[in-house]
């Protein structure tokens, strides 16, 4: 995995230079003000570029100890739905080997066999995770790089004096609707990608509107920076930084909201609903 990210990271320093190179060039700040008022309408990305950066952005979105806690915790959370499913299968397995069992002995047997195996499970997750995660991602970041290919793309040009955060988890997701996944209805998705640049993926249908700046420049506002600054501090793993000293934000949601700032946060939750008849 360290040759895998060690080549990756290479080629990420080059392409992220070209990148800003290419977009200082576009707003530069003098330019006159007929080529000013195009900088907003020319997309900035090509299809090759914009690709090249889904695999960046999917990488870093798995790579980090935020991402493997999620991991764990959705093993664990999990659990409880999987037992009975286990129990079903135990209990078969039991009768199809020994149908002659009595009702003590059997039950007994099937409690022992389910806790041993609930037992593997998180044992595999507490000792085994550095594996779990590098077979992970190295069998995953190609789909989620597809999934965020896919998404509407815009670049965030930030002209204010308060600088972008980034995190020790920089992918960042904010759900529109209710639910959170990377492919889901209403996610939108932000990527730092230095303290003036940042990259926005929105999900086509619910974002729908957005589709004709597809590849382009926007000016962040005041509030569109503190909303991206937010993302960053609720969803690092325990670090956030800035080319500045300029963390009062941080700082206000630590002390207002201490369990955002937890590395005990709860990350997962598990809502259960019915099958309907459709």
């Amino acid at each position: 995995m360290e040759n895998f990210f060690g080549g990756l990271e290479k080629r990420q320093e080059k392409f992220l230079q070209h990148l800003f190179k290419k977009i200082n060039k576009v707003f530069d700040l003098r330019l006159n003000p007929k080529e000013a008022s195009k900088i907003y309408t020319v997309p900035i990305l090509t299809q090759d570029q914009k690709r090249d950066l889904s695999y960046v952005a999917a990488i870093q979105f798995m790579r980090t100890k935020e991402f493997r806690q999620f991991l764990t915790e959705t093993s664990q959370a999990t659990i409880p739905l999987i037992s009975p499913i286990l129990e079903n299968e135990i209990i078969d397995r039991i009768n199809q080997f020994n149908p002659k069992l009595d009702e003590d002995s059997f039950n007994y047997l099937k409690s022992l066999i389910l806790a041993k195996c609930n037992s593997n499970l998180l044992d595999v997750y507490d000792h085994r995770l550095s594996v779990i995660h590098a077979n992970f991602l190295s069998e995953r970041y190609e789909p989620v790089a597809e999934i965020f290919y896919n998404h509407i793309w815009m670049i965030g040009i930030n002209t204010m004096d308060q600088l972008l955060f980034t995190s020790d988890h920089p992918v960042v997701l904010h759900a529109h609707k209710s639910s959170n996944g990377i492919a889901s209805e209403g996610v939108e998705i932000a990527f730092p990608l230095n303290s003036k640049l940042i990259l926005i993926m929105k999900e086509k249908q619910y974002f729908y509107r957005y589709q004709e700046r597809e590849s382009r420049l926007f000016r962040l506002t005041l509030q569109d920076i503190e909303h991206y600054n937010r993302l960053q501090i609720y969803d690092s793993y325990r670090f956030v930084f800035c080319a500045e000293d300029k963390f009062d934000l941080v700082r206000s949601i630590c002390q207002e909201y201490p369990e955002v700032c937890s590395e005990d946060k709860k990350r997962v939750q598990v809502r259960v609903t019915e099958p309907t008849d459709d």
